[in-house]
């Protein structure tokens, strides 16, 4: 058994090597282009993450030397793992395992009774970890990249999200998925990143970014799509649209985005399908 122990900021370095060299290496035997270009990138995530307050960091570490980090996310009533990554020199140990068995267990501390995860649909051996710790797959996703779309969608406008919007963008991520991302919400719209669609029916959709991190919430496909193509880039991986969602999905594919790679939405307590279309972001 390997300690483990809270995630500290003189940790960052070695985590964020460890973390770009993990997606790498998975990547690279699967013959798909790396996540992060390199560890100055995915050190830069860690620090965002280890200065958020509502994610949690833990370490797992051998005799002073690190194995791999996890972090977890708070930010809604549905607790998150956001990212865990574990040295590719040290596969077969359960590290994986013991981190994955530490953030869930903090989250039940916190109250979090349901958690959330997403997996890169390539690699069967986390699926399989996963699937082992009590969660369940509920969606394909698809991440979907291209040049802007420079379309009108009629009856719908989109504008930045202002603070007094927060309840009703609440209410509506309530509405279609049973709880609320009150926290992403919030911070999202602090940073200038969150965008609302507005129709006959006041705000009927938003986002906390189309992007790979941003999530988004409407009444129907029209106001995702909206929100898509106000974006004024899609960069990264791109934004993961379920794929589950044909119509949404095709009509991103006639409009000239293409599928980077995919993911699966896992569960620890699914409720059924939302009561209306979303797509997540990736820390959950």
């Amino acid at each position: 058994m390997n300690d483990i122990r809270q995630f500290k900021t003189e940790d960052i370095r070695r985590c964020g090597e460890i973390m770009y060299l993990a997606f790498k290496t998975i990547a690279d035997q699967h013959n798909f282009p790396p996540d992060f270009p390199n560890a100055d990138v995915t050190s830069n995530v860690l620090g965002m993450l280890n200065d958020a307050p509502v994610f949690d960091g833990f370490v797992a570490e051998e005799e002073g030397s690190i194995l791999g980090s996890i972090f977890v996310s708070r930010r809604s009533s549905v607790g998150g793992i956001s990212v865990i990554t574990v040295d590719p020199e040290l596969q077969n140990r359960s590290v994986g395992r013991q981190l994955m068995q530490a953030g869930i267990s903090h989250l039940a501390d916190q109250g979090h009774s349901r958690l959330q995860l997403i997996q890169a649909g390539y690699h069967s051996r986390s699926l399989c970890l996963y699937a082992k710790l009590g969660f369940i797959a509920t969606d394909l996703l698809s991440t979907m990249v291209g040049d802007p779309i420079n379309k009108v969608i009629p009856g719908r406008v989109v504008r930045p999200a202002k603070q007094e919007d927060a309840d009703a963008c609440n209410a509506l991520c309530t509405q279609v998925h049973g709880f609320d991302r009150a926290g992403e919400v919030y911070g999202a719209i602090e940073q200038g990143m969150a965008s609302v669609v507005e129709s006959g029916e006041g705000i009927s959709g938003y986002t906390t970014g189309v992007s790979f991190i941003g999530h988004g919430v409407g009444r129907s496909n029209e106001d995702l799509k909206a929100l898509i193509v106000s974006a004024k880039e899609l960069t990264g991986p791109g934004v993961m649209v379920p794929t589950t969602n044909g119509e949404l999905f095709s009509w991103c594919l006639e409009n000239g985005l293409r599928v980077n790679q995919q993911f699966t939405l896992m569960d620890t307590a699914p409720s059924g399908r939302p009561n209306g279309v979303y797509w997540p972001g990736i820390l959950c």
